[in-house]
């Protein structure tokens, strides 16, 4: 039955933040009220649960600006830093394979421009190349991200071409 939950259950809500909510096996997931469910909102850390609960974000406002979303993220992850610091001087080298919208570099921008923000070290990033068939990804593509090598399908990248360049990367490593 799509609508009965299991004994002992917790609720999406609780899963992130919400509390532990217990539900009852007979209770029909979209017709449950609140005197059918035990509720115990207390954080894990103060139950001894061996690991440091999230605080409660529930009175957060949202977050709604892309860059805020991402230094959020970064904020969160403190070990990013020595990853950054690990390859500073050098370059992250990347290259993507049914590329769309390059959400991969959109994103790792963003990231960098987050760790340049909070912990004053630049990422350095290096596009090597794309590979996209749709034409007018290719078109937004290079007209936004000016890869040095555009190739029209994942086949082209058994060619010289290709070749060459990842025997280059692998000699310079």
């Amino acid at each position: 039955m799509a609508g009965t939950a299991s004994k002992g259950q917790q609720s999406i809500t609780s899963f992130f933040g919400g509390g532990k909510r217990k539900i009852d096996s007979d209770v029909d997931m979209e017709k449950d009220t609140d005197d059918d469910l035990e509720v115990d909102d207390a954080p894990a850390a103060r139950k001894g649960a061996g690991r440091t609960a999230a605080p409660d974000s529930s009175d957060l406002p949202p977050i709604n600006h892309i860059p805020a979303m991402f230094s959020d993220l970064v904020s969160h992850i403190p070990q990013i830093k020595g990853v950054a610091e690990y390859i500073q001087g050098r370059k992250l080298r990347v290259a993507t394979m049914c590329s769309g919208t390059e959400s991969p570099l959109l994103a790792l921008d963003l990231i960098r421009r987050s760790i340049l923000e909070q912990y004053e070290l630049d990422l350095d990033i290096e596009h090597v190349f794309s590979c996209e068939i749709e034409p007018f990804k290719q078109a937004y593509i290079e007209r936004n991200f000016h890869p040095p090598l555009l190739f029209r399908d994942v086949c082209e990248l058994g060619n010289d071409k290709a070749y060459s360049i990842f025997t280059i990367d692998i000699i310079d490593c």
